[in-house]
């Protein structure tokens, strides 16, 4: 098994042996981090381009504080109007390029298949960051890293997944994987924000159970290991009155907490806007803040292993864990 030169378009493409192999590294590239004199990373000769043709900060920055801790070097295209893609350069010959100025593509887009596309194109791996509505394959790593460390398993767990599920590629990417390691799911959102079916059989192939659905955030905490609570995305509403109907349908505060489990924790892909309240920030159960901590191992894990610098298995290759 390797990585090596592989792109990271969706999960799908990875096998949970591999997903936990990443995993595993992370947590050992998160130890390192944590020695007050880390000595385990070296000067890389290695270029990351991160390419976003929509807004980002912790994708963005964690990707570019990722490389830079295992000693490489970034180089960034964030504004598209500065870029040539404003003059009507297509993708295509924008990765071409890309692939010439760096060893690997962390691109966000807001056309659905956009990274696949760029994948094709490039001659460098391809890391989705963000396509559309479709996937954000590395957000769901950094969740499932999160999650693994509060609870202790990826497996037998009961999830709710909350808010904007119609238009949230974190929750598209998310739960279909969460279902491949056998867990349970209830999705709570408005109707008009439900969970497309296409995502829905998705989740019951690979887990053999239709996700329950329901609007009542309050009634469905009940059992519940985690509480994944998700932004209504603005910029997907085709006006600002549509928008308005559905902002702040959902609101985590300390009166639903106190109803929820004592065991159960609480994830964020953030950034928040109005569906946790800065009151639930002290609860022990928010995970959110270090849920977003986390995307830097976990990312530093995943360019390590496309660029081949640690070898699966526990060979040594750059890096010896």
């Amino acid at each position: 098994m390797s990585l090596t030169g592989r792109d990271l378009i969706s999960l799908d493409d990875y096998s949970l042996e591999e997903i936990t192999c990443l995993l595993d590294l992370a947590e050992k590239m998160a130890a390192a981090l944590a020695e007050e004199e880390p000595s385990t990373f070296t000067p890389l000769d290695r270029i990351l381009a991160t390419c976003f043709y929509e807004p980002s900060t912790r994708t963005r920055m964690s990707f570019a504080s990722a490389m830079l801790r295992l000693g490489g070097s970034t180089i960034c295209m964030q504004d598209v109007k500065m870029s040539s893609a404003s003059k009507g350069e297509s993708l295509a010959d924008t990765m071409r390029m890309m692939s010439a100025y760096s060893d690997v593509i962390v691109i966000r887009h807001a056309q659905e298949g956009a990274a696949a596309e760029a994948a094709e194109a490039a001659s460098v791996p391809v890391i989705n960051a963000g396509d559309g509505t479709r996937n954000h394959p590395t957000q769901a790593l950094t969740d499932l890293f999160a999650l693994r460390r509060r609870k202790g398993t990826l497996q037998g767990l009961k999830v709710g997944l909350c808010g904007d599920l119609k238009n949230g590629r974190t929750v598209h990417s998310l739960a279909p994987v969460l279902a491949r390691l056998g867990n349970e799911m209830v999705c709570i959102a408005p109707q008009a924000l439900a969970l497309p079916e296409e995502y829905l059989e998705e989740v019951e192939r690979a887990g053999g159970k239709r996700p329950a659905e329901t609007e009542d955030l309050a009634g469905a905490l009940a059992g519940l290991d985690m509480l994944y609570m998700t932004r209504i995305q603005q910029e997907r509403f085709p006006s600002p009155e549509e928008y308005e109907k559905y902002k702040g349908v959902y609101m985590l505060d300390a009166t639903v907490m106190a109803q929820a489990p004592e065991g159960m924790i609480v994830l964020h892909p953030l950034p928040r806007v109005a569906e946790i309240t800065e009151q639930v920030d002290a609860d022990p159960r928010a995970a959110y803040f270090e849920q977003a901590a986390g995307g830097v191992p976990v990312r530093m894990a995943l360019i390590a292993l496309l660029l081949g610098l640690v070898e699966e298995g526990g060979g040594k290759k750059k890096y010896a864990f």
